[in-house]
């Protein structure tokens, strides 16, 4: 994987790279920026996140909800890793346990983090107009 664009944040902050040059990836997380509420759990997830469904368009787009015992789970992140665990992004899980990366074709790693040490990992495959689910039970 290769590329020389930065990652940028669909919040305005200030756009990031990685040192190697890793793919493009644009996060979308609609949370606050100045929230920092937590769950009182030790996670310092801020509330907020994703919750509307995304069309591809000419981007690819890696998606999906991340739920316990069915349930949404809103505190927590969503990584998306490139080659080697290399750190591309990551978004606060949304109120409904959602989150979105608008990412370059490829293969990618997806890892989820919450409250209690809990930890899933999932290999995602995208491409250029394709919306890639991935729903995470935990």
């Amino acid at each position: 994987m290769s590329g020389a664009n930065p990652a940028s944040t669909a919040s305005g902050a200030n756009p990031a790279s990685t040192a190697s040059g890793a793919n493009p990836v644009s996060t979308a997380s609609g949370a606050d920026p100045a929230s920092t509420a937590s769950a009182g759990d030790g996670c310092g997830a801020p509330a907020g996140g994703v919750s509307v469904s995304a069309t591809a368009g000419p981007q690819a787009v890696v998606e999906g909800r991340v739920t316990r015992g069915g349930a949404p789970v809103a505190t927590g992140y969503a990584r998306l890793l490139g080659t080697g665990d290399e750190f591309v992004a990551e978004v606060p899980l949304g109120d409904d346990g959602g989150f979105r990366f608008f990412a370059a074709p490829g293969s990618w790693t997806l890892r989820v983090l919450a409250p209690g040490g809990v930890r899933e990992e999932r290999s995602v495959e995208t491409d250029y107009g394709q919306v890639t689910k991935v729903d995470v039970a935990i």
